[in-house]
């Protein structure tokens, strides 16, 4: 993956589109489809008066569907990194329509920045990156699109996600690092009621024998919210297993991201 380094000055990141086309037993994930896989980039900066200085602060262009909903920050997401205060702003034709200082999903101290959005309409959208106040920063940006969402509702007495599961299957291209989560501090879109626990598989043969990732308590800010987050080796099909920690009962929105 390329990264290309932003030194006070405007610099474009073109995003490539790519990956092998699903056949056609993929779940259909609606507007959120993913297209494009990571993309981030490098900045360093100083005296970006909050990331309203466009000559100061670093900018790139991400182009977004109807509907589709994004995170990037230079935290909390594969990849992402900073040093120093980060700031970040989104705008669309112009104007802001998101920004973000200190992210509580990385931390209650964390000065790194992360925004959350969904684009009402489809169109160019120019990230700004700079620092908080006047100050020095640097920062890697990831980026995560989201591909889908779906409702795990009245589970109970799934051992730990072993039984009575919740299941759905996707494609992923190999390369792709998944996100998927019941954590909406952490992925917009995702929810929990009760201890939730989630399990992802490998198709071979046919069949989804081989685990690959699985996580109980994704931690703070989640609680006893899931997530789990796997580099796919090799394209192919992934099941999605939701279930609720011992025989208790829970509920869920899980969200699917890559990035």
């Amino acid at each position: 993956m390329m990264r290309r380094l932003f030194i006070l000055e405007v610099f474009l990141l073109t995003t490539g589109c790519g990956g092998a086309v699903a056949p056609s037993q993929e779940e259909d994930p609606g507007p959120g489809t993913v297209k494009s896989s990571l993309a981030f980039f490098d900045y360093s900066a100083f005296n970006t008066n909050s990331a309203q200085d466009p000559h100061n602060s670093a900018s790139s262009e991400i182009s977004l569907v109807k509907g589709e909903t994004i995170m990037l920050g230079t935290c909390g997401l594969t990849d992402s990194a900073f040093t120093g205060d980060t700031y970040l702003r989104l705008y669309g034709s112009s104007v802001q329509v998101a920004a973000n200082d200190d992210s509580e999903a990385c931390g209650l101290d964390s000065m790194g920045s992360r925004i959350v959005y969904t684009a009402p309409a489809a169109g160019i959208y120019t990230l700004r990156a700079g620092c908080f106040d006047v100050g020095a920063c640097s920062g890697t940006i990831a980026l995560s699109r989201r591909k889908a969402t779906f409702a795990a509702p009245s589970l109970r007495n799934t051992r730990d996600a072993t039984v009575n599961t919740f299941n759905k299957q996707y494609y992923f291209n190999g390369g792709d690092v998944v996100r998927v989560s019941t954590c909406g501090a952490t992925a917009l879109g995702a929810s929990a009621s009760g201890d939730t626990l989630l399990r992802l598989f490998q198709q071979s043969n046919g069949g989804y024998t081989t685990e690959v990732a699985n996580n109980d308590n994704a931690g703070e800010p989640c609680a006893s919210a899931a997530e789990l987050v796997y580099s796919v080796p090799s394209a192919g099909y992934y099941q999605i297993r939701v279930g609720c920690a011992g025989n208790t009962a829970c509920s869920a929105t899980v969200a699917v991201y890559t990035e």
